[in-house]
Protein backbone atom coordinates (compact mmCIF):
# COMPACT_ATOMS: atom_id res chain seq x y z
CA UNK A 1 0.00 0.00 0.00
CA UNK A 2 1.24 3.34 -0.50
CA UNK A 3 1.34 5.48 2.37
CA UNK A 4 1.37 9.10 2.12
CA UNK A 5 2.11 9.98 5.65
CA UNK A 6 3.40 8.63 8.68
CA UNK A 7 3.03 9.67 12.00
CA UNK A 8 5.21 8.61 14.70
CA UNK A 9 5.00 8.91 18.75
CA UNK A 10 8.49 9.85 20.50
CA UNK A 11 8.85 8.66 23.62
CA UNK A 12 8.93 4.67 24.11
CA UNK A 13 8.22 4.54 20.50
CA UNK A 14 10.79 6.14 18.20
CA UNK A 15 13.10 6.87 20.88
CA UNK A 16 14.80 4.07 23.01
CA UNK A 17 14.80 4.27 26.51
CA UNK A 18 18.18 5.96 26.22
CA UNK A 19 16.24 8.73 24.56
CA UNK A 20 17.87 7.82 21.24
CA UNK A 21 16.62 6.78 17.81
CA UNK A 22 18.22 3.79 17.03
CA UNK A 23 20.13 3.29 13.77
CA UNK A 24 17.77 1.28 11.65
CA UNK A 25 15.18 3.74 12.66
CA UNK A 26 16.76 6.21 10.71
CA UNK A 27 17.73 4.38 8.07
CA UNK A 28 14.12 3.23 7.55
CA UNK A 29 12.87 7.12 8.19
CA UNK A 30 14.86 8.58 5.45
CA UNK A 31 14.15 5.80 3.44
CA UNK A 32 10.53 6.85 3.45
CA UNK A 33 10.82 10.19 3.13
CA UNK A 34 13.63 9.47 0.05
CA UNK A 35 10.08 7.90 -1.76
CA UNK A 36 7.98 10.69 -1.19
CA UNK A 37 6.25 9.76 1.82
CA UNK A 38 5.87 12.85 4.51
CA UNK A 39 7.10 11.42 8.06
CA UNK A 40 5.43 13.34 11.18
CA UNK A 41 6.39 13.22 14.60
CA UNK A 42 3.61 14.07 17.14
CA UNK A 43 4.86 14.07 21.00
CA UNK A 44 3.25 15.75 24.01
CA UNK A 45 6.85 17.88 23.38
CA UNK A 46 6.63 20.78 22.77
CA UNK A 47 9.01 22.40 19.57
CA UNK A 48 12.11 22.67 20.64
CA UNK A 49 12.03 19.44 22.54
CA UNK A 50 11.33 17.41 18.92
CA UNK A 51 12.93 19.60 16.36
CA UNK A 52 16.92 18.59 16.82
CA UNK A 53 15.48 14.57 16.67
CA UNK A 54 13.47 15.54 14.24
CA UNK A 55 16.39 17.40 11.77
CA UNK A 56 18.52 14.43 12.30
CA UNK A 57 15.97 12.66 10.39
CA UNK A 58 15.92 14.90 7.12
CA UNK A 59 12.69 16.29 8.39
CA UNK A 60 13.19 20.02 7.84
CA UNK A 61 11.50 23.21 6.06
CA UNK A 62 8.31 24.84 6.42
CA UNK A 63 6.72 22.01 4.61
CA UNK A 64 7.65 19.56 6.56
CA UNK A 65 5.28 19.25 9.90
CA UNK A 66 5.16 18.52 13.84
CA UNK A 67 2.34 18.05 16.19
CA UNK A 68 3.55 18.73 19.55
CA UNK A 69 1.74 19.69 23.15
CA UNK A 70 -0.16 16.24 22.45
CA UNK A 71 -2.01 17.56 19.84
CA UNK A 72 -2.82 20.95 20.85
CA UNK A 73 -0.34 22.55 18.02
CA UNK A 74 0.56 21.92 14.63
CA UNK A 75 3.67 23.43 13.12
CA UNK A 76 6.07 23.56 10.59
CA UNK A 77 9.78 22.97 11.31
CA UNK A 78 10.31 27.04 11.45
CA UNK A 79 7.97 26.95 14.32
CA UNK A 80 5.18 28.69 12.25
CA UNK A 81 1.63 27.77 13.90
CA UNK A 82 -1.07 26.88 11.91
CA UNK A 83 -3.17 24.84 13.94
CA UNK A 84 -3.71 25.60 18.00
CA UNK A 85 -6.18 24.81 20.67
CA UNK A 86 -5.31 26.26 24.40
CA UNK A 87 -6.79 26.37 27.62
CA UNK A 88 -6.79 30.52 29.12
CA UNK A 89 -6.28 31.56 32.32
CA UNK A 90 -9.85 30.64 34.04
CA UNK A 91 -9.16 27.09 33.61
CA UNK A 92 -5.58 28.10 35.03
CA UNK A 93 -7.09 29.22 38.37
CA UNK A 94 -9.70 26.58 38.36
CA UNK A 95 -7.03 23.54 38.02
CA UNK A 96 -4.61 25.28 40.90
CA UNK A 97 -7.44 25.86 43.21
CA UNK A 98 -7.96 22.28 42.34
CA UNK A 99 -4.71 20.85 42.77
CA UNK A 100 -4.18 22.92 45.93
CA UNK A 101 -6.88 21.58 47.66
CA UNK A 102 -5.60 18.13 47.13
CA UNK A 103 -1.83 19.05 47.42
CA UNK A 104 -1.31 17.30 43.63
CA UNK A 105 2.35 18.04 42.32
CA UNK A 106 1.36 19.71 38.74
CA UNK A 107 1.98 21.50 36.21
CA UNK A 108 0.69 23.39 33.26
CA UNK A 109 2.65 24.20 29.93
CA UNK A 110 2.22 27.58 27.51
CA UNK A 111 2.84 27.27 24.05
CA UNK A 112 5.98 28.16 23.53
CA UNK A 113 7.24 24.95 26.22
CA UNK A 114 7.96 26.91 29.11
CA UNK A 115 6.95 25.03 32.61
CA UNK A 116 4.80 26.86 35.46
CA UNK A 117 3.53 25.84 38.63
CA UNK A 118 2.84 28.17 41.63
CA UNK A 119 4.69 27.07 44.42
CA UNK A 120 7.75 25.06 45.30
CA UNK A 121 5.56 22.54 47.28
CA UNK A 122 4.25 21.36 43.67
CA UNK A 123 7.49 20.70 42.02
CA UNK A 124 8.67 17.04 41.93
CA UNK A 125 11.10 15.17 40.44
CA UNK A 126 8.70 14.57 36.90
CA UNK A 127 8.14 18.62 36.89
CA UNK A 128 11.83 19.00 36.88
CA UNK A 129 12.63 16.35 34.02
CA UNK A 130 9.60 17.71 32.01
CA UNK A 131 10.96 21.43 32.32
CA UNK A 132 14.72 19.48 31.58
CA UNK A 133 13.40 17.57 28.98
CA UNK A 134 11.87 20.56 27.30
CA UNK A 135 14.25 22.55 26.94
CA UNK A 136 12.79 25.60 28.45
CA UNK A 137 12.29 27.53 31.74
CA UNK A 138 10.65 26.35 34.96
CA UNK A 139 8.54 29.49 36.04
CA UNK A 140 6.62 29.73 39.73
CA UNK A 141 3.71 31.84 38.93
CA UNK A 142 0.75 32.00 40.16
CA UNK A 143 -2.67 32.37 37.83
CA UNK A 144 -3.08 36.23 39.00
CA UNK A 145 0.54 36.71 38.54
CA UNK A 146 -0.25 36.10 34.63
CA UNK A 147 -1.82 37.62 31.52
CA UNK A 148 -5.35 37.40 31.77
CA UNK A 149 -4.90 36.23 28.21
CA UNK A 150 -2.43 33.36 29.04
CA UNK A 151 -3.11 30.39 27.33
CA UNK A 152 -1.55 27.07 28.27
CA UNK A 153 -1.83 24.02 25.48
CA UNK A 154 -2.21 21.69 28.92
CA UNK A 155 -2.07 21.11 32.26
CA UNK A 156 -0.58 18.35 34.25
CA UNK A 157 -0.67 16.22 37.41
CA UNK A 158 2.10 13.92 38.29
CA UNK A 159 3.22 10.97 40.40
CA UNK A 160 4.36 7.58 40.32
CA UNK A 161 2.26 4.90 38.28
CA UNK A 162 0.74 3.50 41.64
CA UNK A 163 -0.32 7.21 42.34
CA UNK A 164 -1.90 7.81 39.46
CA UNK A 165 -3.50 4.48 39.14
CA UNK A 166 -5.06 5.73 42.42
CA UNK A 167 -6.28 8.95 41.32
CA UNK A 168 -7.27 9.23 37.49
CA UNK A 169 -10.71 8.16 37.68
CA UNK A 170 -11.03 10.67 39.99
CA UNK A 171 -9.51 13.21 38.25
CA UNK A 172 -11.22 12.74 34.81
CA UNK A 173 -14.77 12.98 36.78
CA UNK A 174 -13.68 16.31 38.12
CA UNK A 175 -12.99 17.37 34.83
CA UNK A 176 -15.22 15.58 32.51
CA UNK A 177 -15.36 18.45 30.09
CA UNK A 178 -11.86 18.14 28.81
CA UNK A 179 -9.81 15.58 27.60
CA UNK A 180 -8.14 13.65 30.04
CA UNK A 181 -5.01 11.46 29.70
CA UNK A 182 -2.21 9.16 30.66
CA UNK A 183 0.81 10.29 28.98
CA UNK A 184 4.41 9.23 29.57
CA UNK A 185 5.52 7.56 32.72
CA UNK A 186 4.75 9.85 36.08
CA UNK A 187 2.16 12.33 34.10
CA UNK A 188 -2.05 12.96 33.82
CA UNK A 189 -2.57 15.71 31.47
CA UNK A 190 -5.59 17.39 30.75
CA UNK A 191 -6.07 19.25 27.41
CA UNK A 192 -9.42 20.79 25.45
CA UNK A 193 -12.06 18.33 25.11
CA UNK A 194 -11.52 17.72 21.54
CA UNK A 195 -7.73 17.88 21.61
CA UNK A 196 -5.78 14.72 20.95
CA UNK A 197 -3.37 13.32 18.31
CA UNK A 198 -6.14 11.60 16.52
CA UNK A 199 -8.19 15.20 15.93
CA UNK A 200 -4.54 16.76 15.28
CA UNK A 201 -3.73 14.42 12.31
CA UNK A 202 -7.28 14.54 10.84
CA UNK A 203 -6.86 18.11 10.16
CA UNK A 204 -2.92 17.87 9.27
CA UNK A 205 -4.42 14.91 6.57
CA UNK A 206 -6.89 16.71 5.15
CA UNK A 207 -4.59 20.19 4.70
CA UNK A 208 -2.08 18.01 2.85
CA UNK A 209 -4.94 16.30 0.87
CA UNK A 210 -4.31 12.97 2.01
CA UNK A 211 -6.56 10.27 2.75
CA UNK A 212 -6.63 8.73 6.14
CA UNK A 213 -6.36 5.35 4.32
CA UNK A 214 -3.49 6.77 3.26
CA UNK A 215 -1.98 7.05 6.65
CA UNK A 216 0.26 5.47 8.81
CA UNK A 217 0.75 5.36 12.64
CA UNK A 218 2.94 4.38 15.56
CA UNK A 219 2.59 4.71 19.17
CA UNK A 220 2.93 2.96 22.15
CA UNK A 221 0.03 4.79 24.94
CA UNK A 222 -3.21 5.46 26.09
CA UNK A 223 -2.31 9.13 24.53
CA UNK A 224 -2.36 7.61 21.03
CA UNK A 225 -5.06 5.35 20.55
CA UNK A 226 -6.46 8.36 18.97
CA UNK A 227 -4.08 8.66 16.78
CA UNK A 228 -4.09 4.57 15.57
CA UNK A 229 -7.66 4.44 15.33
CA UNK A 230 -7.70 7.95 12.61
CA UNK A 231 -5.05 6.24 10.61
CA UNK A 232 -5.93 3.85 7.93
CA UNK A 233 -3.29 1.45 9.32
CA UNK A 234 -2.28 1.73 13.52
CA UNK A 235 0.83 0.08 14.69
CA UNK A 236 0.80 -0.92 18.14
CA UNK A 237 4.50 -1.09 19.61
CA UNK A 238 6.13 -3.98 20.96
CA UNK A 239 6.00 -2.45 24.77
CA UNK A 240 3.09 -0.28 24.31
CA UNK A 241 -0.20 -0.53 26.83
CA UNK A 242 -2.44 -3.28 26.71
CA UNK A 243 -5.56 -0.65 25.69
CA UNK A 244 -2.99 0.63 22.45
CA UNK A 245 -2.32 -2.99 21.45
CA UNK A 246 -6.12 -3.78 21.30
CA UNK A 247 -7.03 -1.13 18.65
CA UNK A 248 -3.83 -1.78 16.54
CA UNK A 249 -4.07 -3.36 13.11
CA UNK A 250 -0.50 -4.89 13.78
CA UNK A 251 2.10 -5.16 17.21
CA UNK A 252 6.15 -4.49 15.64
CA UNK A 253 8.57 -5.13 18.47
CA UNK A 254 9.73 -2.75 20.99
CA UNK A 255 11.81 0.64 21.63
CA UNK A 256 14.73 -0.95 22.14
CA UNK A 257 14.45 -2.95 19.25
CA UNK A 258 13.83 -1.10 15.98
CA UNK A 259 10.35 -0.85 16.38
CA UNK A 260 9.46 2.01 14.07
CA UNK A 261 12.15 1.17 11.52
CA UNK A 262 10.60 -2.31 11.63
CA UNK A 263 7.48 -1.51 10.61
CA UNK A 264 8.02 0.85 7.84
CA UNK A 265 10.12 -1.53 6.49
CA UNK A 266 7.38 -3.99 6.54
CA UNK A 267 4.55 -1.61 5.74
CA UNK A 268 6.05 1.10 3.51
CA UNK A 269 9.41 0.31 1.89
CA UNK A 270 9.10 -3.30 1.13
Amino acid sequence: MGYKLITIDMDDTLLTTAKEISKKNKVMIQKAIANGTKVVLCSGRPHKAMYDYARSLGIKGNDNYMITNGGAIIENMNGEIFYQKTLGNDFYREFVSFVKEHVFPYCVLDIQGNTYTSGFEFIDNYTIAMAYENGRGLYIKEPEDLAADFKITKAVINGNEQRLDEITDFISRQFSNYFVVRTGVGYLEIFPKNVNKGEAVKYLAQQLEIRLEDVLAIGDRDNDISMLETAGTGIAMGNAQAGVKAVSDYITTDNNHDGVGNAIEKFVIE
